[in-house]
């Protein structure tokens, strides 16, 4: 008998690009000087059990003011725990979120560029494994 293997876990990078993507510029990099607001996304670990993967994510919000920055954060950090449930389609495979929940709530962070405030909150997301879209 043949198996099968799965297909491989989503990158929970590109599947927050997707879920963020309507906030502003979303990328795994640090915005540019030119880009006044913005999101990164990046993986900082996490785990998995051979079905679901559970990625660990910083996700930094980048705005002009302090006041910019916090509302920015605390919109994404609403966005995120709104994920459960909700499935995205990322490079051809439908990717469904189980559950997300704050990992440490959005806080100010030092930042090299003084016309910019930085706000960084960390998540711990549930993805299945992606399927065919």
């Amino acid at each position: 008998m043949a198996v099968t293997p799965p297909l491989p876990f989503a990158n929970v990078e590109k599947v927050l690009m997707v879920a963020l993507e309507d906030l502003g510029w979303t990328d795994t990099e640090t915005p540019d000087a030119e880009i006044e607001v913005g999101i990164r996304i990046n993986r900082v670990g996490g785990t998995d059990d051979g079905i679901t993967d559970y990625p660990r994510v910083e996700i930094s919000c980048f705005a002009p003011s302090y006041d910019e920055v916090h509302a920015l954060s605390e919109t994404v950090r609403d966005r995120m725990l709104a994920l459960g449930g909700e499935a995205f389609v990322v490079g051809g495979q439908r990717v469904t979120v189980d559950f997300c929940r704050t990992d440490t709530p959005p806080e100010g962070v030092p930042y090299d560029n003084p016309d910019r405030d930085r706000a960084t909150g960390w998540y711990q997301l549930g993805l299945m494994r992606p399927r065919p879209a």
